[in-house]
């Protein structure tokens, strides 16, 4: 068993560098794993970087130091709500404007953990279906209402299951918004070794013909036996 993944961040002259993205494998007490984080700043906020760019940081270096795998999704959505806190402190000491959407795909072995707070999205293709496993954070006029670093009180989604026969797609709006479903899902049931690079540059160059100038973030994800 490996683990298959890729990922790109694009940043768009004319916006602040507002997106993180994190991808690296490793060891959790010598079982096989693989973290997968994107954050998106959020826009309104002068300086929505720093808290894209420090809930990336934690979160790399949480991974560097795990020691156990015991309830350790569990264990990343508490990451999660520290990582908020953190970012609330800070933002205060700074006297800066900072907040920043939040989704990491944990996987240990062949089973998978998701902690998600925003807009960003986390896809699943099984079986030649694609689904969303994340819900947008946003209210029916389409305001963003939940993210880390304004509100101390937030509640991350959190699901869990076996990453096996699965791809998985995390991404910032800059990819989903103006994508095609059916083109995208094409896409990932193609994505193999092969195609491994291809992919990459395929999937942000069709929302970037269609006008997109927003960053655009994303990484793939699945298991090789």
């Amino acid at each position: 068993m490996e683990y298959l993944f890729n990922g790109v961040s694009l940043q768009n002259k004319r916006y602040s560098n507002m997106d993180s993205l994190l991808l690296k494998s490793g060891f959790i007490n010598g079982r096989k794993a693989m973290l997968a984080v994107v954050c998106d700043g959020v826009g309104s906020m002068a300086d929505g970087a720093y808290a894209s760019i420090t809930a990336v940081k934690i979160m790399n270096e949480w991974f560097d130091n795990v020691k156990t795998a015991d309830l350790i999704g569990t264990v990343m959505r508490n990451i999660v709500l520290n990582i908020n806190l953190y970012i609330i402190k800070e933002s205060k000491l700074k006297n800066i404007y900072t907040a920043s959407t939040f989704s990491a795909l944990l996987l240990v072995e062949s089973d998978y953990y998701i902690s998600h707070i925003g807009d960003s999205r986390i896809y699943c293709l099984e079986n030649g279906r694609l689904c969303a496993l994340t819900n947008d954070d946003v209210s029916p006029s389409g305001e963003l209402t939940a993210y880390i670093g304004k509100n101390e009180n937030i509640l991350p989604q959190y699901r869990e299951g076996t990453a096996a026969g699965k791809i998985f797609l995390i991404c910032s709006d800059g990819l989903y918004r103006r994508m095609d479903k059916d083109f995208m899902t094409v896409k990932l049931k193609n994505w193999n070794k092969k195609s491994f690079d291809e992919t990459i540059k395929i999937l942000p160059q069709y929302v970037i013909n269609l006008g997109e100038q927003d960053n655009i973030s994303f990484a793939l994800v699945k298991i090789e036996d």
